[in-house]
């Protein structure tokens, strides 16, 4: 089965291949009537009508074919046999002067449907096919000049050298087609091989983002003493996870749209710390830019316990339109950004990284003294 490039080629070759026929039948036969008289005339004009028939009748089965199809037994054997028959016509259709030297119509009808056969035809075909309408030329001119045309078989093996020309040309032109196919084919197979891998690639930084805040946070919490070993709070944060590194729960997959006033308000209830918030109405969101937000609402929070050195935190939500901001504020430490080392990758990964992977903005902005304020901006574009 010829893939894209191929079968477009293969389409315009049968477009063209009717166009010619078409010219070459209606044109060059309906001129070639203006050099004749008499019963010429008469018989020419039969001829030229079947003949223009035929090839618009033949050219339109060419062009409703796809690329790729063939014509069909059928129809190549009529109208091998309809054009030998107009061929052979030569004796009472072309002016005598006409015949011996190859000048006549007939010259043009045999040559362009030589060519075009090697365009819509199997290479056999093409060549039987060849020989047929030469054969059928060359008998047609005999039987009007009666052996006397002196060196009128030159144009008859033009036309053969021709068909070999053509046919050669449109092997070549496939294979460039089908060469093309196959380089679309093997970026095709870089780029899916490339999304899967940066696919896999934040996969694994969100599950890393996501272990981070998770079940590290609360180890080192408990390491530093910032929680006892034994406070109620621990029992449930590791419960909580769990479930949220549990791999059953994270392969579901969420709903399309969530209500992110909802998830806030699980995330800023199961802190350490307190969070003042406004009265917060209904966020209606698309699933994964809500949890980009929510989870980074969490790291956040969860920053603001193990380094701020307060124990309360500002939650705002502000939204216009489409364009939604989220901001977490403490009157903690604060701490100069610039200074973090690359190692850290709290800020990094868990908000901004994750921000970026869900379409949004993260940026936090802290002055020794003065507290923390992580901004998070996401707009639905």
């Amino acid at each position: 089965m010829p893939h894209p490039i191929e079968r477009s080629m293969l389409r315009i070759s049968l477009a063209w291949a009717a166009a010619s026929r078409m010219v070459v039948a209606v044109g060059c036969g309906c001129l070639g009537l203006f050099l004749l008289s008499g019963t010429r005339l008469l018989a020419a004009s039969l001829v030229t009508a079947v003949l223009i028939a035929w090839t618009l009748l033949f050219c339109g089965r060419m062009l409703r074919l796809k690329g790729g199809d063939r014509v069909g037994a059928g129809w190549l054997t009529a109208d091998i046999a309809i054009t030998c028959a107009v061929l052979l016509s030569q004796h009472w259709t072309i002016p005598p002067v006409g015949v011996p030297d190859g000048t006549g119509w007939m010259n043009a009808l045999v040559a362009m449907t030589v060519v075009t056969y090697q365009w819509h035809t199997p290479p056999k075909v093409g060549a039987l096919a060849a020989v047929l309408f030469v054969a059928a030329y060359w008998v047609g001119i005999e039987t009007s000049i009666g052996g006397d045309g002196g060196g009128w078989p030159a144009p008859a093996l033009w036309v053969l050298a021709d068909g070999v020309l053509s046919r050669g040309l449109f092997v070549m032109l496939r294979r460039g087609g089908r060469r093309a196919d196959e380089y679309l084919a093997a970026g095709d197979r870089e780029r899916a091989a490339a999304e899967v891998s940066r696919a896999r690639r934040s996969d694994e930084r969100e599950y890393l983002a996501t272990l981070h805040d998770t079940a590290a946070a609360t180890l080192l919490m408990v390491g530093l003493g910032t929680v006892e070993s034994r406070h109620g709070w621990l029992q449930q944060q590791a419960r909580r996870d769990l479930a949220v590194l549990d791999p059953g729960i994270r392969a579901v997959r969420p709903e399309p749209v969530v209500d992110l006033a909802v998830m806030l308000a699980e995330t800023t209830a199961a802190g350490q710390v307190t969070v003042r918030q406004p009265p917060l109405g209904s966020l209606l969101l698309p699933a994964g830019p809500a949890m980009a937000i929510r989870d980074s609402v969490r790291e956040a929070l969860t920053n603001v316990a193990r380094h701020a050195g307060v124990q309360e935190a500002t939650l705002s939500v502000q939204q216009e339109g489409s364009r939604l901001v989220v901001e977490i504020h403490d009157d903690g430490v604060g701490f100069v950004p610039e200074r973090v080392p690359p190692t850290r990758r709290g800020i990094a990964e868990s908000i901004t990284a994750r921000m970026g992977r869900a379409g949004g903005d993260a940026s936090v902005s802290s002055i020794p003294g003065q507290g923390t304020t992580v901004r998070l901006e996401w707009a639905d574009v």
